[in-house]
């Protein structure tokens, strides 16, 4: 999806964004752009989006802020990354090539779009290489992230992409890192509100990809 920043009257980054964006008054910067637009030093970052573009961001985000809130949408299953010469090879695969793996935690409710595959999307596998994909991934998650909640907000609901990534988790572990789950229902002036009535106070906001 094409996200466009654009400039403010007092000289913000700006991105269109969730519901009462303009009010915000804090920078907002897509997350291709905010490496040479954005100083995180001393800052507290919220990262917007889905589980798999916040995956591509997390890391390097979490290096630099203070702090960081994460408010992620539809979590994916994460597999971890292969050595080096493997991970070149892997960049020349198509995305999709693990297709989607079911999750045993939820089933999608009547008319969820995620339990209508779209013509062309990838499928889910099947017996055995789906069963495997799913305890790897599962054990993953179990080994990467020892605190249960937080685990159980990470496991997807729904059928759902695979990805290989190996700081995603070591990331969301972080001292200055927290987990958001709960839907924004806005933005307001100094931060992002969302539907459990807390208002979320951050200095800026870095939009996922797939995010806006």
């Amino acid at each position: 999806m094409n996200a466009t920043a654009r400039q403010g009257d007092s000289g913000r980054v700006r991105a269109a964004g969730p519901r009462g964006a303009d009010s915000y008054t804090g920078p907002q910067v897509h997350c291709g752009r905010w490496r040479g637009q954005l100083e995180l030093r001393d800052r507290h970052a919220a990262v917007i989006g889905s589980g798999t573009a916040i995956a591509q961001v997390l890391p390097g985000i979490t290096a630099q802020a203070r702090r960081v809130t994460v408010f992620q949408r539809d979590p994916v299953w994460i597999l971890p990354a292969p050595p080096i010469p493997g991970r070149k090879l892997l960049r020349r695969l198509p995305d999709d090539l693990l297709g989607l793996l079911p999750s045993d935690s939820a089933r999608p409710l009547p008319g969820d779009p995620a339990s209508q595959p779209l013509p062309g999307a990838a499928q889910p596998p099947h017996g055995i290489a789906a069963t495997l994909l799913r305890l790897a991934a599962t054990a993953n998650l179990f080994v990467s992230v020892r605190d249960s909640w937080v685990r159980r907000q990470l496991t997807p609901d729904t059928a759902t992409g695979v990805r290989l990534h190996g700081g995603y988790y070591r990331a969301l572990n972080q001292p200055n890192c927290e987990l958001v789950t709960w839907p924004i229902a806005r933005l307001a002036p100094l931060g992002i509100r969302t539907v459990d009535g807390v208002e979320h106070r951050v200095d800026c906001i870095i939009y996922a990809e797939d995010a806006l």
